[in-house]
């Protein structure tokens, strides 16, 4: 496993990360295609891909909650539907229930680093029991890390858990 010298010097508070690749093309036309346009089969090519690199499967996903406004006006949430593919691959459960966006923030693709990188602490909430000691919260993009690292952070704070962060890409 590849570990940066950023994550050595300041680790990023889950166990595991696993990526398609870097987002570059063609996944980040994918990327887009899925969340913006509606394109759900990509969830599915993309889960099979990822699952091809994930060793130990989590066996309960968590997918990334969005804030109710934001599913209103989208009308899904991508990393559901990722999720719900990746469990389909791997085996596992999805679990929607256990995490609550709990705070409102603009689209992180609009904001610079520096703004993204401002902890999004007291924005997410666990809402049920965690009845497992390894989880895999499922996003599509880990840019900065900020969003998972808070969850992670969140679940490991609370119990005494394997937390592993499954994305299609990621900025390196």
């Amino acid at each position: 496993m590849e570990v940066c010298g950023r994550c050595l010097r300041e680790p990023p508070g889950w166990d595991s990360l696993t990526c398609i690749s870097d987002y570059r093309f063609p996944l980040n036309t994918m990327v887009h295609q899925l969340k913006y346009h509606g394109r759900h089969w990509y969830a599915g090519l993309a889960a099979a891909e990822l699952a091809a690199g994930i060793d130990n499967p989590a066996p309960v996903l968590l997918p990334v909650p969005m804030h109710w406004k934001r599913r209103f006006t989208r009308r899904f949430n991508h990393s559901t539907l990722l999720a719900k593919a990746l469990a389909a691959e791997t085996g596992g459960r999805v679990e929607t229930g256990w995490l609550k966006r709990t705070g409102y923030r603009p689209q992180q693709q609009k904001l610079d680093r520096k703004t993204r990188l401002k902890s999004p602490e007291g924005s997410f909430e666990i809402t049920a029991e965690v009845n497992s000691g390894h989880v895999g919260i499922v996003d599509d993009v880990v840019t900065t890390g900020t969003t998972v690292a808070t969850i992670a952070r969140l679940l490991k704070k609370q119990h005494n858990i394997q937390v592993d962060i499954y994305c299609i890409c990621r900025t390196p």
